[in-house]
């Protein structure tokens, strides 16, 4: 055995011990060099050939990484993959788990069980995973930046780590970080879903694509379940919901009906030819970036390009002291003539613009914070409480006070 291996084996085992995971180190072939499982069993649905997890983890024993990748299975695990080198030369990847994120329910199980067919090992894989530890995203990038110092003698900073496995989630639209979690059940009446679900609709009815990455991280193990026979099937009832929400709220948006129709239906018939989860959550990602750019599209089109430039100046300078001359500089035009056209366009002037978008910023704000309303008038940078609520019913029709009392969605 030459040093070097040697010293894999042990750090494998130091990292096993220390983390109380399982790690594994493959070559570049795929065979299996080392294992320290720390009495830990495979995942049954793998029926102990260690080779199986490949496929469902969509791991590629002979690409490399020049940084730590947290990767998820088909079956919700999670796995760190560490590419090791020695001089440069590729040796191999070292697998550190499995974990979870959250705790799967028992409905989940027994969807995985019945998607699998793998009613004979039901007990099996019950208790596989109910032991399986539970670490949450940030450890997990934490334990994954130590390891790859470790093998590799590198230290990268945990957001670098972060932002590179940003950068891999969706390769096919590079939407940054973006994980929507649309298997959540849109119509629940629980607090925190009901945000989630009227901030995405929001962010498709205004066509704000930039948005989406911003839209709260959540795994679909917290997610309440649509179908307890089967985990895919509950999954797709999800996305199918989201369709339908998202088409309703890009027509409120300004896309013509046909068009939206026609992307409910191609997106339906989407969501029941696919049968991987990995690929249903590709497809929601699709649609909610979709829809929002096509409503982006069809808001553009209304518009010249200099006020649609205008108007998304003043959404992006929303909590500045947005002034008509900076606007006006923001197209290089005199504020005489941009007054004239932006009146002639949008059929409003550029001040009731400007106080309409701050209060419909002031309305998110209300809703979704416990932020003062005090705060919300400065942030907005109103001169004073009294003219801030003076605007504010005169946009919405009603007091700041009232409209929180009516639409508050946060538990007192």
């Amino acid at each position: 055995m030459s040093p070097y291996i040697e010293t894999i084996q042990n750090i494998s085992d130091l990292v096993s011990e220390t983390f109380t995971l399982p790690v594994i180190f493959i070559d570049p072939m795929g065979s299996i060099m080392y294992e320290s499982l720390k009495k830990r069993v495979l995942n049954p649905l793998y029926e102990n050939h260690k080779q199986k997890f490949f496929n469902p983890l969509r791991f590629d024993p002979g690409r490399e990484y020049d940084f730590p990748v947290i990767s998820k299975s088909a079956f919700s695990e999670k796995f760190i993959l560490l590419s090791v080198y020695n001089n440069k030369s590729f040796e191999g990847t070292v697998l550190i788990g499995p974990s979870l994120s959250y705790p799967l329910s028992d409905e989940r199980i027994n969807g995985i069980i019945n998607d699998t067919r793998a009613f004979f090992y039901r007990d099996k894989v019950f208790q596989y995973y109910k032991s399986l530890p539970v670490i949450e995203n940030k450890q997990l990038i934490n334990i994954s930046t130590i390891a790859f110092n470790l093998f590799n003698h590198i230290l990268l900073s945990t957001k670098t780590v972060s932002d590179r496995n940003g950068e891999i989630t969706d390769q096919k639209e590079k939407i940054e970080k973006v994980n929507l979690a649309v298997s959540k059940n849109l119509q629940t009446n629980t607090f925190h879903e009901r945000i989630f679900e009227r901030k995405m609709l929001e962010i498709v009815k205004e066509g704000r694509v930039e948005e989406i990455k911003n839209l709260p991280y959540k795994e679909e193990e917290e997610s309440s379940i649509l179908s307890k026979s089967s985990f895919i099937r509950s999954v797709k009832n999800h996305i199918i919901t989201l369709i339908t929400l998202a088409s309703r709220a890009a027509i409120e948006g300004g896309l013509h009906d046909e068009i939206a129709f026609s992307l409910h239906d191609q997106f339906i018939q989407q969501v029941e030819e696919v049968d991987r989860i990995d690929e249903t959550r590709e497809l929601a990602r699709e649609v909610i970036y979709t829809f929002s750019r096509k409503v982006q599209q069809a808001k553009g089109e209304q518009y010249s390009k200099t006020i649609t430039t205008c108007k998304d100046y003043i959404y992006k300078h929303i909590y500045d002291d947005l002034r008509h001359e900076d606007i006006a500089n923001s197209v290089e035009l005199s504020p005489k003539y941009l007054s004239a056209l932006f009146k002639k366009e949008v059929g409003q002037s550029v001040s009731d613009y400007i106080q309409e978008t701050k209060i419909n910023e002031a309305k998110k704000l209300l809703a979704y914070s416990k932020t003062p309303i005090s705060e919300i008038c400065t942030l907005l940078n109103f001169n004073d409480q009294s003219y801030f609520t003076k605007v504010f019913k005169k946009v919405a029709g009603v007091t700041p006070k009232l409209y929180r009392e009516r639409h508050h969605l946060l538990e007192k």
